[in-house]
């Protein structure tokens, strides 16, 4: 992706399932990467900052039982009926897509919101 129309435009795409898992790194480096997983309209969003790192998980939960879970819904998911995501790490999608902006200038992880150190 060369700009933030084309970082959008790869975020909007959507598979049958109604979901989308997407990597962004840097150049060809593999790291940092920034993994998010959509399913309609909510998202979980992960941050590795190097090799042998277990990351980072963005803190969610807005609007949300405390102590539920969101199933995310995508193609590959696992097991195929959804995989099962703590609400304290689901985001509205607009928040992943504001972080995946923010990774995409500064290559870091972002300030706006709270992160949970795996």
């Amino acid at each position: 992706m060369a700009d933030d129309k084309s970082l959008d435009a790869a975020l909007a795409w959507r598979d049958d399932r109604g979901g989308g898992e997407f990597w962004i790194s840097p150049d060809e480096e593999r790291f940092p990467t920034l993994a998010i997983r959509v399913s309609g309209e909510v998202a979980d969003v992960h941050y590795f900052p190097r090799d042998g790192h277990p990351g980072f998980r963005c803190l969610g939960g807005d609007g949300l039982p405390e102590g539920g879970f969101t199933i995310l819904v995508y193609q590959g998911c696992d097991p195929a009926t959804g995989e099962q995501t703590p609400n304290e790490f689901v985001v509205p999608f607009d928040t992943a897509r504001a972080i995946a902006w923010e990774f995409f200038r500064t290559k870091g992880m972002s300030a706006a919101v709270s992160w949970f150190e795996l």
